[in-house]
This record gives structure tokens, sequence and C-alpha cells, in this order.
């Protein structure tokens, strides 16, 4: 025969069963809503991924454009700077000046020369002068 006491022993197991059924029930609500919000998430990051690589591939073609203009003036600076010297050669030489001429040439090349080289320390520097 089943006694009382089998019996609550029997009701208290079921109820901390059911406790614990109900305990896992929310826990389980909980990894689903914390599911669904990672699901998001990721959903979230990749379309940021993907504008990421359309920007990346936008930068890398523009990157290439400007090496390739980069290139192209190059060769044409190169194409002139070989030309240049025929041309030179092919114009007929000044007569001769003075000797007063001649240091005048001279301080002024000498000037230009300075000049042009405190313009290049300036654009290697980033700096401008303004005065």
């Amino acid at each position: 025969m089943v006694s009382v006491e089998q019996i609550r022993l029997l009701e208290k197991k079921v109820r901390g069963a059911v406790d614990h059924i109900e305990l896992l029930k929310e826990e389980n609500r909980s990894l689903k809503s914390r599911l669904e919000h990672y699901e998001n998430r990721i959903s979230e990051l990749e379309k940021l991924i993907e504008s990421f690589k359309q920007d990346q591939s936008e930068i890398e073609k523009g990157i290439l454009t400007a090496l390739e203009e980069l290139n192209r003036l190059e060769d044409e600076l190169d194409t002139s700077a070989d030309q240049a010297p025929t041309v030179e050669a092919a114009m007929p030489e000044e007569t001769e000046e003075s000797p007063g001429d001649t240091e005048e040439t001279e301080t002024e090349d000498s000037e230009k020369n300075e000049e042009e080289e405190l313009e290049s320390e300036e654009s290697r520097t980033g700096e401008l002068d303004i005065f």
C-alpha cells in the first residue's frame, strides 16, 4: 500500500520538477530573445561589411586611377626632358656678352636657383609662405 508520506514525497518531487521546467522555459525564452538580437546584429554587420567592401573597391579604383595619371605625367615629363636638350642644341648660340653682362646673368641665375630651392623645401615640408 501507498502511504501518505510516499504521496507527499511524490508531490514534492513533482513540484520541484514543475518549478525546474518553468525555470528552463524562462531560460529558453531568454536565450531565444538573445539569439534573435544577435541574428539582427549579424545582419547589420553583414550589411556594413558589404558597404565597406564596396567603398574599398571604389577607393582602390581611385588610387589606381591616380597612379595611372601620375605615371602618365611622369612619362610626359620624361619625354619632354628628353626632347628639351635637342631644342637647346638646335638654337643658335648667343652672341658674346660683355664681362658685366655675364656677372649680372650669373647673379640672376643664382637668385633664381635659391628661390627654387626655397620653394622646393617649402613644398616638401608642406608649409606655405604667405608673406
